[in-house]
């Protein structure tokens, strides 16, 4: 792989991460909203969004530091 893809490869990572971590913000908010109304279902429904977020997200930041790692090592 070059390194002009390895970057571009990185630049779409961040992206997806960074939009990962914008929508588990959101779904906190919401949690917050709902909990104050005491809604069971939808309750339940942001806590597991919110696990198979936070597992995507766990996902795509080693993947950032994949590339970055790869990135360093092969500019050396």
């Amino acid at each position: 792989m070059n390194e002009h893809s390895m970057i571009q490869r990185l630049f779409n990572a961040k992206d997806s991460l960074t939009a990962t971590i914008q929508k588990i913000l959101d779904l906190n908010r919401q949690l917050k909203s709902v909990r104050k109304s005491k809604e069971e279902k939808a309750d339940q429904a942001i806590k597991q969004e919110l696990k198979l977020l936070n597992k995507v997200a766990d996902h795509q930041a080693k993947i950032v530091q994949l590339y970055e790692y790869r990135l360093k090592k092969a500019s050396n």
